[in-house]
C-alpha cells in the first residue's frame, strides 16, 4: 500500500507540474506560475511536516480553484465564417466549438500552447 501511495503522489506531482508548463506556454502564466510553485511545494518535505494534512489539501483545491478561474477568464476566438483575421494565432485559426466552455477554453490553451511548441 505505501508502494501505491508514493507512486499516486509523485504522479500527482507531476501531472500538475505538467499542467502549469502547458498554461504557462499558452498564455496563462498567472495559473501556469501557480501550479508549477505547487508542484514544488508538494515536493519539500519541510512544508509537509509543518501543515496538518486537511490545511495542505484545502490549500491545493483553493489554488486549483485559482486556476480554474482564472482559464474560465480565457477568450474565444469568435466564428469568422471562414475569413480569418492576419494576426490571428494558429489555433484560433483551427479552433472549433463543442459547447462546452470550459472544456473549449482548455483545448484553446492547450492548442496555444501546442502552436508555440511547434517548430516554425
Amino acid at each position: 500500500m505505501h508502494t501505491l501511495k508514493t507512486i499516486a503522489t509523485w504522479t500527482g506531482i507531476t501531472l500538475t507540474g505538467l499542467c502549469g508548463v502547458v498554461l504557462l506556454g499558452g498564455g496563462k502564466v498567472t495559473s501556469g506560475f501557480l501550479l508549477v510553485a505547487t508542484a514544488f511545494v508538494m515536493v519539500l518535505p519541510v512544508v509537509r511536516g509543518k501543515l496538518p494534512l486537511w490545511a495542505r489539501i484545502g490549500l491545493i483545491c483553493a489554488v486549483f480553484g485559482v486556476v480554474m478561474l482564472n482559464i474560465s477568464t480565457t477568450e474565444l476566438p469568435g466564428s469568422s465564417n471562414g475569413m480569418v483575421m492576419a494576426c490571428a494565432d494558429e489555433s484560433a485559426r483551427t479552433f472549433t466549438p463543442t459547447g462546452f466552455t470550459f472544456w473549449d477554453q482548455v483545448r484553446y490553451i492547450f492548442g496555444s500552447f501546442l502552436a508555440q511548441a511547434a517548430p516554425s
